[in-house]
């Protein structure tokens, strides 16, 4: 616990540098959102640096949506993890939405042994819900820092909304696609390999009885 909180000190007090390297957005699978319904909108980040920690504010309209709750067992609203920061080794400091407010807070820093992360990948995702009476809103990264492990920031710059616009007609969001196990992802990455090893096996094992029979 003590290594963590220095991390995150660390991270947060950090030399602060905007960045030059890849970018941070909004993404969801479609803008137009059926009324009454839930989607979900996903934090990006593309081509980063490596980083070890984030400090990250996503503003919304709480009389147009409701953020879902991802961890009740925890105060207040809480956004899901993404892929990108090692969630087995996640120090998390804040995150946190309240009804007053407009904005979820989401603080967190990988702790040892986590190696930096870098490139491209899911940093969070948002769930909410809209009634029946909204029509447009406008969801925005008002805020976010990347910190490295040597206490260096990385500030980027966000200043394009994610417009959303909501009907009744509008279809319903599908779900997002769970994510693959670790163990299940090398597990598919080796199945072709090993399949292709069978197949030439029985290839050389059925020329070497021909060979015999010959």
């Amino acid at each position: 616990m003590i290594k963590s909180l220095i991390l995150t000190t660390s991270f947060l007090l950090g030399f602060a540098a905007h960045a030059t390297e890849g970018r941070v957005f909004l993404e969801t699978s479609s803008t137009q959102i059926k009324t009454a319904s839930e989607f979900y909108v996903d934090v990006m980040v593309k081509d980063l640096p490596e980083v070890y920690g984030v400090q990250l504010s996503v503003t919304y309209d709480p009389k147009t949506l409701t953020l879902i709750d991802q961890d009740p067992k925890a105060t207040g609203a809480q956004l899901e993890h993404g892929n990108f920061l090692d969630k087995k080794r996640l120090y998390t400091l804040r995150n946190q939405a309240t009804a007053e407010a407009n904005a979820v807070q989401y603080i967190v820093s990988q702790v040892a042994p986590a190696e930096s992360a870098s490139g491209d990948g899911r940093l969070a995702r948002l769930y909410f819900s809209a009634p029946t009476n909204a029509t447009n809103t406008d969801i925005s990264i008002k805020r976010v820092e990347f910190g490295t492990r040597h206490g260096e920031k990385h500030i980027y710059q966000t200043n394009t909304p994610l417009n959303l616009s909501f009907d009744a007609q509008f279809s319903q969001q599908e779900k997002p696609t769970p994510e693959m196990p670790d163990w299940l992802a090398v597990l598919s990455a080796l199945l072709p390999v090993s399949i292709i090893a069978m197949l030439f096996w029985r290839k050389m094992k059925s020329r070497g009885r021909s060979e015999q029979s010959a």
